[in-house]
């Protein structure tokens, strides 16, 4: 391929994107691990309460509730975040993509980002898209929004910069 190599496309920040993005790049709730907070909430609650550790229960009630709470947030993790992006500024708007030899880059708004193909660490390929693994950072892109050519390139460019 050509080292000249330029590819650039719009795509809309929309609540299918958002979808797609969390879905690809999320980690899987593992069932105690995800858990271990509210159920120590939980226990160090209970414990307040039944024991009569202090003078008035509100302490431990306080915790059992915040037990209660942070299990739903690990419950409905995806639906929240989902929530979140939809009703930011940036849902609906337009997003300029560009791929070259230099690395690849996003104009939205305010927003202007440019990553480096020495920066990028792994380049993990789902089904629907790329994972661009920064440091402990990880930035999606869609393949909805790329050509053949344009995904060559990346797995290609990826594979000589990391060869060096």
């Amino acid at each position: 391929m050509s080292k000249e190599f330029d590819f650039t496309t719009e795509y809309t920040l929309d609540k299918a994107f958002f979808a797609e993005c969390y879905d690809q790049t999320s980690q899987p709730v593992k069932f105690p691990k995800s858990y271990w907070k509210a159920i120590l909430f939980l226990i160090f609650g209970v414990v307040l309460v039944e024991f009569e550790l202090l003078p008035n229960s509100y302490v431990g009630w306080f915790f059992i509730v915040l037990s209660v709470i942070e299990t739903f947030s690990v419950y409905f993790k995806r639906t929240w975040w989902l929530w979140r992006q939809t009703i930011s500024s940036s849902c609906g708007s337009k997003v300029a993509f560009q791929v070259n030899a230099s690395g690849v880059s996003y104009k939205s708004g305010k927003i202007n980002r440019s990553i480096a193909w020495n920066e990028i660490d792994q380049l993990e390929q789902t089904d629907s898209g790329f994972i661009l693994h920064i440091g402990k950072q990880r930035q999606y892109v869609s393949k909805s929004c790329l050509n053949a050519e344009a995904i060559a390139f990346m797995v290609e460019q990826h594979a000589v910069v990391k060869s060096n």
